[in-house]
């Protein structure tokens, strides 16, 4: 019996002490961007009671009103523990701001380390890489502009096509209006002295507290565009952002395309997204490329390529989240794998007359950690054309689906050299963490690390896509060839993140070393954003 009555007692006075509770409920934030925290954790200090906030930085929990004089604590990846107090007037409309850890305006030094130890001319090189990354500035006073200018990434390129080419293009923020955002660019080449433009009006479904590419998006948009297009080097929905040494196997091999379009993308915060697209494109051969079709057995020069189509895409990534920032949003967790399935209905012109076409896509990206060794990102698609189509519209190894994960080009094959309208690829990339180059304390120090990657691709051509075999295709461009036995392979070796933003590598093909002008070995630098 007294047993009973203590216990009892015990209870009487818990539900006394934590009888009245309150829900706190709210967003964790990043102090200098404003933008949500993913994954952070609030908590009264002192006590098991808090929450961790999801992967759009929203939280909630229920505190016992005798513990409302504690401090709430918060803290994120990436961020120093902060605190904050917990007698609030709205407990359940709560804003946490964290600091970001690092240099200026929180970001981390590209070079390793505190910025202020890097002597002056470390710190100039930390901020001339810094102002790449960051890939956009401010058009007036940082507080207060609604617009900014970019890509920095994409000013200055050069291409075997365009020669020198000058690209600039501005963006509005959410400050011009939180839903409507317009972003273009104007470029020209040197070389094919030519204009190319893009202008993309996109209406955000959600308000966003900078960009319209911030997580999750819920955006329509209608683009317009005329640029180069490589069949082979580009996956026709990829935007037109290659860097550095752009078109680099597309000499001759390439088009001028310009398309109209309407698409629909929408993000849930449980990983899956899913997009939407209507497209009117047209597609003019550059160069020594020809259209050829082959009527009567005479050829006919087509000035251009029309087509139409819609298509949708669906998208898997489990525990999607990022850190954004401005334009940026930096993946927090890219462990989960990513699954990618789209199918596009299609016609083109030919003759008059409307032809049809279905194309399939499936793509599966894994990152997987090994230890402390390093990690290994491997990524493999499969591509199917389901109809004759001239072969513009056939695929090619370098029509990938970019996402998190490294997913580099292959780089020694012409963008044209194989002709297939069933493909299978796979990529495999291995960057080490804790190898050779982390024992050698100053390139430890700026982050320098091995790189390792092998990539192959493998299809088939039938015979309705064979011009030899069916009228009214397209001739097959010189130098392209179909896949024999074997698939096409290719590695390399290097080094990666120098200076957080280059990697220099050896590349060396396997097979298919014997067609002509077949590019056997190569030293190349490129961009690792």
């Amino acid at each position: 019996m007294r047993k009973s009555i203590f216990v009892l007692l015990i209870l009487f006075f818990q539900t006394t002490l934590y009888g009245q509770q309150t829900l706190y409920k709210g967003k964790v934030i990043d102090a200098v961007y404003r933008t949500p925290v993913p994954y952070a954790s609030v908590f009264v200090e002192y006590t098991q009671f808090g929450a961790v906030a999801d992967n759009v930085g929203e939280f909630s929990f229920m505190v016992p009103d005798s513990l409302r004089h504690y401090r709430l604590v918060g803290v994120g990846d990436g961020y120093p523990i902060a605190y904050f107090s917990s007698n609030v007037d709205e407990p359940e409309a709560m804003v946490i701001a964290l600091q970001p850890r690092g240099g200026v305006n929180g970001a981390a030094s590209p070079l390793g380390g505190n910025q202020g130890e890097q002597g002056a001319f470390g710190s100039f090189l930390n901020k001339a890489v810094q102002l790449v990354l960051n890939d956009w500035i401010p058009l007036g006073d940082p507080e207060t502009n609604k617009f900014d200018f970019g890509r920095l990434q994409t000013f200055p390129t050069y291409n075997p096509i365009e020669g020198v080419r000058l690209r600039a293009g501005v963006a509005s923020n959410s400050r011009l209006s939180p839903n409507l955002f317009l972003k273009g660019y104007l470029a020209y080449g040197f070389g094919d002295q030519q204009f190319k433009y893009r202008g993309e009006a996109t209406w955000s479904f959600d308000r966003k507290v900078y960009h319209e590419e911030e997580f999750p998006k819920n955006n329509l948009s209608l683009v317009y565009e005329k640029d180069l297009y490589s069949p082979g080097e580009m996956h026709p929905r990829s935007p037109n952002n290659l860097l550095l040494i752009t078109y680099r196997r597309s000499e001759d091999q390439a088009t001028y395309r310009n398309f109209a379009e309407i698409n629909y993308e929408r993000e849930y915060k449980n990983g899956f997204a899913q997009t939407a697209w209507v497209r009117r494109a047209r597609m003019m051969p550059q160069g020594n490329l020809l259209f050829e079709n082959r009527i009567d057995g005479t050829y006919i020069q087509d000035d251009a390529l029309y087509t139409s189509e819609l298509g949708v895409q669906l998208r898997f990534a489990g525990r999607e989240a990022y850190r954004q920032e401005k334009r940026k949003r930096r993946p927090i967790d890219i462990t989960s794998p990513v699954f990618f399935f789209s199918h596009t209905v299609g016609q083109y012109d030919f003759m008059d007359e409307e032809k049809p076409y279905h194309r399939s896509e499936f793509s599966a990206q894994k990152r997987f950690q090994l230890g402390t060794a390093g990690r290994l990102d491997a990524v493999g698609e499969v591509s199917k054309i389901w109809n004759g189509v001239p072969f513009p519209l056939l695929v090619y190894p370098n029509q990938r689906q970019r996402h998190h994960i490294e997913n580099n080009a292959f780089f020694l094959n012409r963008a044209l050299e194989f002709m297939a309208d069933e493909q299978v690829t796979i990529r495999t990339t291995f960057v080490g963490d804790n190898l050779l180059l982390a024992k050698v304390p100053l390139l430890d120090r700026l982050g320098l690390r091995e790189l390792l990657s092998l990539r192959a691709s493998y299809g088939r051509l039938s015979d309705k896509n064979d011009p030899e075999r069916t009228q009214e295709l397209y001739r097959f461009p010189a130098l392209s060839h179909r896949y024999g036995d074997t698939p096409y392979m290719e590695g390399t070796i290097g080094i990666t993140n120098i200076l957080g933003l280059l990697r220099v590598e050896y590349v060396h093909r396997f097979t298919y070393r014997d067609h002509p002008e077949a590019l056997l070995g190569k030293v190349r630098v490129d961009v690792t954003l």
